[in-house]
């Protein structure tokens, strides 16, 4: 994964049963769950333990490799790309437990008001947090 700035995290989301399909591997529509936890855990890292308030605005997924329950738990990585106004552009990855790449994604995020209902601005602190 190419970083060009900003914060690192690295941490394990872990697979469950509901998380496979009929054939016994992570059904293809968990793995946006599985990147949302990541996710989540590294706003809290990055700008205090408060649930982050964020929507998305964008996912791109590239597949590299079927995964089942004793692949996990999946390494997972989140790099922020960009700080914008009011977004973020993240680089994420999964990996199996044996190291092999699993999942890549780059997600748009926009940080949101819930009481507003609204898109708001990144704080000073924010940015400064994830740089």
């Amino acid at each position: 994964m190419t970083r060009q700035n900003g914060f690192d995290w690295t941490g394990e989301v872990p697979l469950r049963w509901r998380d496979l399909d009929a054939y016994g591997h992570v059904y293809y529509g968990e793995y946006l769950t599985l990147l949302d936890e990541a996710r989540v855990a590294m706003l809290k890292a990055a700008l205090g333990p408060t649930d982050p308030q964020f929507v998305v605005a964008r996912v791109e997924l590239d597949y590299r490799s079927q995964v089942t329950v004793e692949d996990g738990p999946l390494a997972a990585e989140v790099q922020v790309e960009r700080v914008g106004n009011s977004s973020l552009t993240l680089r994420e990855r999964l990996s199996s437990n044996d190291g092999r790449l699993v999942l890549e994604s780059r997600v748009v995020v926009v940080l949101y008001d819930l009481d507003a209902r609204k898109p708001r601005q990144v704080t000073d602190e924010e940015r400064h947090a994830l740089s």
